[in-house]
């Protein structure tokens, strides 16, 4: 009898315990519901302590992204100007912007590809000492590295012994590169200076040495169809050495790379595109809230100077909500060669100074990369300009990334700079300039 009077309180204790699904469910909303309730209660009694902390919280970030580190913004080839793609949204999106880019016609009678000039092909501050960097640009392949006493340099990518490639594994010893295959190293000219084993090095062992300049931020290569030395050199920026690095932007975009320059040239394109606020594209939509969030009226000049390789810009801009010219600014452009620009911005927050290469990744691709800088009083003004100038930007990227190349455009009087434009860059090209059907058929890729 004790054993059944046991069993029986066992079940009757399991019976107490044991809860059907819908009971769960309530006792689970009940409980969703008393922690949401007591949630708000704290939010809503210490509301001005939790709205303190998040300011300053924000205010802390600000100011670590602006002084200790600068934004960087990368935009690749497939984020921009392809949405109007059927099923881009889909997994093989990748896909269908390739198959929309081999539909895509260039156009006739497209200018060269690769002008001469200087280019950049590396940020400063990622070539440290001992560093190699490989990099494919101008149709070719280069070998980047900084030797021990701290200057960078270029040669070319592949060793002259078997063809290993110097940037891949390749190291620096002393101010030489050492390939990574055989460890025959290449002194600061070029010419081999050293192979295991090898007392008596043969003569005329070298790779080539391309002219090297840091500037701006970045190093640069002097490319000319013809093997020419620099016809030109950039004098420095005193601002840069005494200004702050406040980040970059970087974007690939398929396109002809005097696309890209010709834009300072095109005032009409100004108050087309760029009109819309710079924090948003709602005004494209409703049109009535452009005078309330603001929107953007550009006047510019572009002229040529007394030095050939340079032309100059100046773009007033000023920002209206209500007929109130709320945040107005200068800009003043200096384009140096095909693919170096200097914009200097001058507004109610102090000054700025964006730095614009543009590298010809390949025939139609472009990588083109904003550095910004700005005096230390206004740091959080130059960590906000490498955002709101990327936004600006895409508004061109879309554009770029499906037009073709007309030779000869309809020229209207508003288009009288685009003309001088041209003319001006034509001078960048050469006898020995690859042409583009060339460089189409050749390509870099195997």
């Amino acid at each position: 009898m004790a054993d059944t009077h046991e069993i029986q309180i066992e079940n009757a204790q399991c019976q107490i315990h044991k809860w059907n699904s819908e009971e769960v469910f309530l006792f689970l909303i009940n409980l969703t519901c008393r922690l949401g309730f007591a949630l708000f209660d704290i939010i809503y009694k210490h509301s001005n302590v939790i709205l303190l902390c998040i300011i300053l919280l924000a205010v802390v970030y600000g100011l670590y992204k602006s002084y200790w580190s600068p934004l960087l913004l990368i935009r690749e080839l497939t984020h921009t100007g392809f949405d109007h793609i059927p099923y881009i949204k889909g997994r093989d999106r990748v896909l269908h912007i390739a198959r929309s880019q081999r539909n895509r016609q260039v156009g006739e009678k497209v200018p060269p590809p690769y002008p001469n000039g200087w280019f950049a092909l590396a940020e400063s501050r990622d070539l440290t000492v001992g560093k190699v960097l490989p990099v494919d640009a101008l149709g070719q392949n280069f070998c980047l590295y900084r030797g021990e006493d701290g200057v960078a340099r270029i040669v070319d990518a592949y060793c002259p012994h078997l063809g290993a490639n110097l940037g891949v594994e390749g190291s620096v010893k002393g101010n030489c590169i050492e390939c990574p295959f055989h460890h025959w190293r290449f002194g600061e000219n070029g010419a081999c200076t050293y192979i295991p084993d090898v007392k008596n090095i043969p003569k005329g062992i070298s790779i080539k040495k391309w002219d090297c300049m840091e500037m701006d931020g970045a190093v640069w290569v002097w490319y000319d169809a013809e093997g020419r030395s620099p016809m030109w050199t950039v004098p420095p920026l005193p601002e840069l050495s005494l200004w702050g690095y406040r980040g970059r932007n970087e974007f690939l975009i398929s396109s002809h790379i005097r696309d890209i320059p010709e834009n300072a040239a095109d005032a009409a394109h100004l108050n087309c595109i760029h009109q819309l606020s710079f924090m948003t594209n709602i005004g494209k939509h409703l049109p009535l809230l452009n005078n309330i969030i603001g929107h953007h009226i550009w006047e510019t000049d572009w002229t040529k100077t007394d030095e050939s390789h340079i032309a100059q810009m100046s773009i007033d801009q000023n920002y209206m909500i209500l007929k109130c010219n709320a945040f107005p600014f200068d800009l003043r452009v200096k384009q140096i060669g095909p693919a170096h620009v200097r914009l200097h911005f001058n507004c109610i927050f102090g000054e700025a100074y964006v730095i614009q290469s543009v590298t010809p990744v390949g025939p139609m691709l472009q990588k083109v990369v904003h550095r910004i800088y700005s005096p230390t009083y206004n740091a959080i003004f130059g960590a906000i300009l490498v955002l709101a100038e990327a936004y600006q930007f895409e508004r061109d990227v879309v554009v770029w990334n499906n037009k073709t190349h007309v030779s000869s455009p309809p020229y209207v009087k508003a288009d009288k700079s685009i003309r001088a434009f041209r003319d001006w860059f034509a001078q960048f090209y050469s006898e020995k300039s690859v042409s583009m059907r060339d460089a189409m058929q050749n390509p870099l890729d195997w």
